[in-house]
């Protein structure tokens, strides 16, 4: 099958296009000036390379041509201006969806897009980043296209150098403290990236209908106390976990306000009020998905010294 797939080069996308070439299937890969060096080496498959820019309408005319599936991965994180995360995440989608009619795939039934997008979208706390996303899935929701929409929270797994590496690195301190925002009771759900991986992979051989939508999250909810320390044990550190009442991390934000923009962590202190759960009963009951629990996953991810540079 000829697959267009972007954010290929990200850490989700990475897996993806290992897998998709594992299967046999030829990949057109979306690449930006620069970043041909990212894409990961494959030994099945066919991989073609597409350099263009999803900010830049022109340079993708043609990324669509003779294909049967668009897997849009590409989007803006929110540690990036929100004119450049809505250019990117909501203009990059619109270009897709032009260039998609420009080839004739709107009017062609086997056509489908599958988008990867975040479970965040349900989140109920304001967030710029989770607003472009909605706006992503609604423009694919209502292109007349058949599309299916995967929904993963916070994933995990060996080569996420933004979140994993960090978290590890940290929590493999030996002694001293690690100060957690609030009570430290907020729920979340990390899923493990090759369970992500895994879902999509069933989902291609689910005999399904169009327009579907999966929530993927880990099997059970933990605290973020519970987060922390199962992460410290994975990591082999002896940090001491402490919590920061919720009045003493407001001041210190209220403070910090006072000399700098302190936006982004008035944000994260909302976050840390919040309960994150997800319903992945689609996945589980339609797919007969199995995601790990963190205690297992991170276990696995912690082996070896990939985190630790």
């Amino acid at each position: 099958m000829r697959i267009s797939l972007t954010g290929a080069t990200g850490f989700i996308g990475n897996y993806l296009v290992k897998a998709l070439t594992e299967r046999g299937h030829d990949l057109r890969l979306l690449i930006r000036e620069g970043r041909e060096d990212a894409v990961p080496a494959t030994s099945a498959g066919s991989v073609e390379l597409f350099v263009g820019d999803l900010t830049n309408p022109e340079s993708i005319n043609g990324f669509l041509k003779d294909s049967e599936r668009l897997i849009h991965l590409a989007a803006a994180h929110d540690h990036i201006p929100d004119e450049e995360m809505r250019n990117i995440t909501v203009g990059g989608t619109e270009a897709l969806l032009e260039d998609a009619k420009r080839q004739g795939l709107t009017k062609k039934e086997e056509f489908e897009i599958w988008i990867v997008s975040s479970a965040v979208i349900g989140a109920p706390v304001y967030s710029y980043y989770r607003d472009t996303k909605r706006i992503q899935e609604k423009l694919i929701r209502g292109s007349g296209i058949n599309w299916t929409s995967f929904r993963p929270t916070l994933v995990y797994g060996v080569g996420d150098y933004r979140h994993t590496a960090s978290i590890l690195r940290k929590c493999a301190q030996q002694g001293g403290k690690m100060w957690i925002p609030h009570d430290g009771k907020s729920r979340i759900s990390p899923v493990h990236v090759d369970d992500v991986i895994n879902a999509i992979m069933l989902f291609w051989d689910f005999d399904r209908g169009v327009d579907c939508c999966y929530e993927l999250a880990g099997p059970a909810a933990l605290s973020y106390n519970d987060f922390i320390d199962t992460t410290i044990i994975a990591a082999g550190g002896t940090v001491s976990r402490k919590n920061m009442s919720k009045k003493w991390a407001d001041r210190l934000i209220f403070l910090k306000g006072l000399f700098k923009d302190n936006t982004a962590d008035r944000r994260a202190s909302a976050y840390f009020t919040l309960h994150h759960e997800h319903d992945i009963t689609n996945a589980v009951d339609e797919l007969g998905w199995s995601p790990r629990p963190y205690s297992e996953g991170i276990s696995q991810v912690a082996e070896g010294d990939w985190w630790r540079e």
